[in-house]
């Protein structure tokens, strides 16, 4: 994501049900512990894990992204409070090749600290570039995850594009801003998403800033999905959409195996013989 985009990026979000979308993944979230925030962006869901009494470690690649996280976790004005450090870390690093280290109990880092629950939201995954960095996601998913822990991230389909565009042009205007997205298909799974934004100066005035953002999906096919976290170590606890997220969106709850696929079939000759 572009440094000047993410510096508005919350004007872009305003819009957004956060807590509509924090209560549905509470669904499935039932105890406190650990979350591991994957592509936490500007720390909404973070905010509202700390306030709930859980600890979070956010990881995203943009560095500007956690510098506002980071401001609105220090922000009285947002919060009331400052959270302290001991209950939630920041952390830049590509989401397929993070492996979390930080140990809340014990307030120090450990080689590898397992977590209860993983959330990766609004389609994180479909920027990753190909089904080989979906799976290197999903290996460090089950290696970040406790036994019997919960992964839960959302995909869309490919019907997200006849739901938004028409004739591969969307406008959205608001009293904040105005946004010209225009969509092209790259390929038969890869699609690059181009959106103008122009952010009002003033409220009082005509005046834009306009910024340019330039984002690519990769569409996968959800069977395709299920099959793959079945072969590295996840069950399928449960799939679901919410109409008001859009109805091209899937969300996977998954959870982690007490034994990986090939170890739990090593386990079961073992107690045969």
């Amino acid at each position: 994501m572009h440094k000047q985009f993410a510096e508005i990026y919350d004007i872009f979000m305003k819009y957004v049900d956060y807590d509509g979308w924090y209560n549905f993944l509470k669904r499935f979230i039932k105890t406190k512990g650990t979350i591991l925030d994957l592509g936490c962006g500007t720390g909404e869901f973070i905010l509202r894990f700390l306030e709930d009494g859980f600890s979070v470690v956010g990881v995203d690649l943009s560095e500007k992204m956690l510098e506002v996280a980071e401001k609105k976790l220090n922000d009285p004005k947002i919060i009331g409070e400052k959270f302290s450090k001991d209950r939630y870390r920041l952390i830049k690093e590509n989401i397929i090749n993070f492996e979390n280290t930080v140990d809340f109990e014990n307030n120090k880092n450990n080689n590898l600290c397992q977590v209860d629950y993983i959330v990766c939201n609004f389609d994180t995954v479909n920027y990753l570039k190909n089904e080989k960095e979906f799976l290197k996601f999903i290996e460090k998913c089950n290696k970040n995850l406790k036994k019997d822990g919960y992964l839960i991230f959302d995909a869309v389909t490919e019907d997200i594009f006849t739901e938004i565009f028409e004739n591969d042009i969307f406008l959205d205007e608001e009293p904040e801003y105005t946004s010209i997205w225009r969509h092209e298909q790259l390929s038969k799974r890869k699609h690059l998403i181009e959106i103008d934004l122009f952010i009002r100066e003033n409220e009082n005035d005509n005046l834009f800033r306009k910024y340019n953002e330039i984002q690519k999906k990769f569409i996968y096919d959800p069977e395709w999905i299920i099959k793959t976290v079945q072969n590295k170590g996840f069950e399928i606890f449960d799939t679901a959409s919410n109409p008001e997220f859009g109805e091209s969106r899937i969300f996977f709850i998954l959870k982690k195996l007490w034994l990986s696929n090939l170890n739990y079939k090593k386990y079961l000759l073992i107690t045969i013989i």
